[in-house]
């Protein structure tokens, strides 16, 4: 079962000043309670190891600001060791409004207000190819025709191919692997909330997030590969964890880890590059297909206000 940390923009990229959705707004209502939706409220720290590191922290604390995250407060040793205890840093970041989610529950609650509405859910149904028409697109599958005024192309990993397919314009997606380790049940409880380092420069950097289980795991690491269907080839060894599970934790050892779980992030941008915001937008070639590519996992904690804006776009074009 997977849980998602569920935190508004206070990442480590100045382009994140372009996602004004915090996650605690567009995950409320009938989808957290309504739906049966559980979701949890730890909240998180976000640590420096050094001195030098507390500037960069005040900037991050500015971002969140600016992005309108309520209750970011730069805490001293005494504060991190009354709530979070085990976690090695003498000053940090503190996010009161930061949450989890289950991702799984999420995505069926979703489909069931889908469907609600009257939409139609094809799984298994792979799209051959696709014709424009005057009027739209007509859709290839193995087994029908679909005719279609505005496509939206949400294809993840596959979203380049698919925007080739539509006409559409020309990406491409970089995958991105990023794998976890979990704590040992005996050390889970060490951990209460969620606990992140300084950005790293592809990624939020290997984090801890304890779950709806209570579960606990340090990850994920980010490594570029070429397969957007590899999750399992040359996974890391647990010692690859050690050191930076040792800079949030006192007295970490390898006997207190096991391997996890691993997920590819669909990246607009290469391995020398450090940034590319999510391509939400009409196609530049196709007036028929609407983009939303490149979408990381904070898409999934912003999911319902990247549904309006994309609604928006559909509706722009009629």
């Amino acid at each position: 079962m997977r849980a998602r940390a569920a935190s508004a923009s206070w990442d480590g990229h100045e382009h994140a000043q372009q996602r004004r959705h915090p996650c605690r707004h567009v995950l409320s209502g009938r989808h957290a309670e309504g739906a049966a939706l559980r979701r949890r409220a730890p909240p998180a720290v976000r640590v420096l190891r050094a001195p030098s590191q507390r500037q960069q922290l005040e900037a991050l604390k500015a971002r969140g600001d600016a992005n309108g995250v309520e209750g970011l407060e730069i805490v001293d040793r005494e504060f991190i060791v009354e709530r979070e205890p085990a976690v090695d840093a003498p000053v940090a970041l503190w996010s009161p409004e930061t949450g989890i989610v289950n991702a799984e529950e999420l995505a069926k609650a979703l489909l069931r207000s889908a469907t609600d509405a009257g939409a139609i859910f094809l799984p298994g149904t792979k799209l051959v190819g696709a014709d424009r028409q005057s009027d739209g697109m007509v859709l290839r599958t193995e087994r029908e025709q679909i005719h279609a005024r505005v496509v939206v192309n949400a294809a993840g990993l596959y979203a380049d191919d698919v925007s080739r397919m539509l006409g559409g314009e020309t990406f491409t997606i970089y995958p991105c692997r990023g794998e976890y380790v979990e704590l040992a049940p005996s050390k889970r409880s060490i951990v209460n909330g969620l606990v992140y380092p300084l950005p790293h420069q592809h990624s939020l950097g290997v984090h801890i997030v304890k779950t709806m289980n209570d579960d606990v795991w340090l990850g994920p690491t980010a490594c570029f590969q070429e397969r957007k269907d590899d999750y399992e080839s040359n996974r890391l060894p647990i010692e690859a964890f050690v050191e930076p599970a040792r800079r949030l934790l006192h007295g970490i050892t390898i006997d207190d880890m096991r391997l996890g779980g691993s997920g590819i992030r669909p990246k607009l941008h290469p391995p020398a590059e450090s940034f590319a915001d999510f391509l939400i937008r009409r196609d530049r070639e196709n007036p028929f297909v609407v983009q939303a590519a490149g979408i990381e996992s904070p898409g999934l904690t912003s999911c319902l206000a990247v549904g309006r804006l994309v609604a928006q776009l559909t509706d722009a074009g009629d």
